[in-house]
């Protein structure tokens, strides 16, 4: 395929990624609203939004599968269609059940969008481009994320948290035609589309002890992204910082500039020097450090800035691991290899945003409480670097 051709299908798997994104985040900046509309609290919070993650992460190893075994276009306009469907019931809702069962149905369709853009990517680029493209492909992400935050905090105080998931919902429906219309190429497949081919792709992954090595480390370097930046970073700088809600809002999307910054860089200097581990443990490095400042000193609004800046991207090391992952596997399973390494970093939202939520309602929503709640943000970045510098080797030559 010519490369402009390789480029348009990317940008078209890229947009749903990017809505995807968008629509994660998005309760972050609703969290007034929805617990004060719906009638919960902080915990049942965390319980709505993280259902999406459980969800999401279900679907990983069967969207893997699905990749492996049929042509992106269809399995993505399902996909896209499902998302839209559970924005209009979140915009619906009237009580915590519905709440939920929205938030499942946007996870269950979303589980296909990072899967996608690298499948996509593996399919039609030569792979030295693979860890340069990942780190595009997060960048891209983080972009959507971020607009799910600022500017979406001014279009819920001007239409109204409802109007606005109805807004994500025919952004959708625009993404899916187009990715109905154009997303056209031939997929090489390895193997029969026989149900019984795909456990043995499941098992190679799973007999690789770095596999999960890498998927563990992957969980741990977005747990900062799903905890804090995506549900909990804007009442935190509100209330222990004393942020306006803009501002934290702001603030919090300034992670995601960092990441969207730092993946394709460290992407690209990892792959000139030819050694993605030692990306990983500075990755982690760093958010430790920088996490430390934001969590435990008073910050003026410059310093946490900066800090948050460099937190975000220090978790760009999540990136990395899917090239990690790739170079540890077989082509043959390279979608459900890359999927089980996603379903890894997604889950750290089903555990990290409903946990934060039950320590902050065990020790109070006050300066302490959110301090100890996000310390477990801080032990992962800590977790991280530990397994990163002991546990995760380079890839041997005879796995791919």
């Amino acid at each position: 395929m010519p490369l402009k051709k390789a480029f348009l299908m990317y940008f078209l798997a890229s947009l749903f990624l990017f809505f995807e994104m968008a629509v994660q985040v998005s309760p972050s900046v609703m969290t007034s609203q929805l617990m004060k509309d719906l009638h919960f609290g902080v915990f049942g919070l965390g319980l709505m939004s993280g259902s999406y993650f459980y969800s999401y992460t279900a679907m990983q190893l069967p969207s893997g599968a699905l990749f492996d075994r049929f042509n992106p276009r269809l399995v993505m306009v399902i996909s896209i269609l499902t998302c839209v469907l559970g924005c209009c019931l979140l915009g619906l809702s009237s009580n915590f059940i519905l709440a939920c069962l929205s938030r499942i149905l946007m996870g269950f369709g979303s589980a296909f969008a990072f899967v996608s853009v690298l499948v996509v990517t593996a399919d039609l680029f030569p792979s030295r481009y693979f860890a340069t493209l990942t780190g595009v492909t997060q960048m891209l992400a983080a972009f959507g994320a971020m607009s799910g935050q600022l500017p979406i905090h001014f279009l819920v105080n001007f239409l109204g948290w409802r109007p606005t998931l109805f807004v994500f919902a025919l952004i959708g429906l625009f993404i899916a035609a187009l990715v109905y219309a154009f997303l056209r190429y031939d997929k090489k497949i390895f193997h029969s589309p026989s149900t019984a081919q795909v456990h043995p792709n499941f098992r190679a992954v799973l007999k690789n002890p770095q596999t999960w090595l890498i998927a563990v480390y992957a969980c741990l370097l977005w747990a900062p992204m799903s905890a804090f930046t995506s549900l909990w970073g804007v009442p935190f700088l509100i209330k222990v910082d004393h942020f306006a809600p803009a501002t934290a809002a702001f603030f919090c999307s300034l992670m995601w500039l960092g990441l969207a910054i730092a993946s394709p860089c460290l992407g690209y200097v990892c792959t000139l020097f030819s050694n993605n581990k030692a990306g990983l443990v500075s990755s982690a490095l760093l958010g430790l450090l920088a996490f430390t400042g934001i969590l435990f000193f008073s910050l003026n609004a410059w310093e946490m800035v900066s800090l948050l800046f460099l937190a975000g991207a220090a978790c760009a090391g999540q990136a990395l691991s899917f090239t990690l992952v790739k170079e540890n596997n077989s082509p043959k399973i390279i979608a459900s290899a890359i999927a089980f390494n996603n379903m890894a970093v997604v889950i750290s939202g089903a555990i990290f945003q409903p946990l934060v939520g039950w320590i902050l309602r065990e020790l109070g929503e006050n300066i302490f409480g959110y301090r100890m709640a996000l310390s477990v943000v801080f032990g992962a970045y800590l977790l991280g670097f530990l397994i990163s510098f002991w546990g995760i080797r380079k890839p041997s030559s005879n796995a791919v």
